[in-house]
């Protein structure tokens, strides 16, 4: 019989570089893409406005991001993921009350368009399955006891374990993500 992993773990938010980085992703590519299109419309003389307008706007956005994380999501975010021989899943946790839920819901559609993949839009509707066939890699962070499973353009999945799991969760990750041959 197969090895199955259960778990739940807490995410910070505020303080995970992961989530930093694609918000700042998300920004910097929506940003690009709309001031070129009011450069096209306004005329590129006007370069220096229109950039510093966008620098402006994404300041408050992160602002605003940061906020719903620290003040909403009280800076933890609960996932729960079931390992087999099949894949991996992962769904989000019970909310603390709805406000919670509707700044997922809202986050969710904000990042439904980036290209960080289809794991931002299936987390939209609260879970997300990945078969271990389309994961060719994977990256360990041991500091922040994560493993990103990735194919071989983007990232599929971050799987955050806890302190007690990480080893086991690892060696079953290599197990079934055999290192590509050099």
């Amino acid at each position: 019989m197969a090895e199955v992993f259960d778990w739940d773990v807490r995410v910070p938010l505020v303080s995970n570089v992961y989530v930093l980085i694609d918000i700042l992703i998300v920004l910097l590519v929506l940003s690009l893409g709309l001031a070129g299109g009011v450069l096209f419309f306004v005329g590129f003389d006007k370069v220096y406005e229109v950039l510093r307008i966008f620098v402006i706007a994404d300041g408050f956005m992160i602002l605003l991001l940061y906020s719903v994380m620290g003040f909403v999501f009280l800076n933890r975010f609960q996932l729960i993921y079931h390992i087999d021989g099949e894949g991996v899943q992962v769904r989000v946790g019970e909310f603390e009350s709805s406000l919670n839920h509707a700044a997922w819901r809202v986050s969710s559609i904000v990042q439904r368009y980036s290209f960080t993949g289809g794991r931002i839009h299936s987390l939209m509707n609260e879970e997300y399955y990945v078969p271990w066939s389309s994961v060719t890699m994977f990256f360990l962070d041991e500091k922040q006891r994560l493993i990103s499973l990735t194919d071989d353009i983007r990232p599929l999945m971050r799987i955050y374990c806890t302190r007690d799991n990480l080893d086991r969760v690892l060696g079953f990750v290599r197990l079934m993500v055999p290192l590509p041959d050099d």
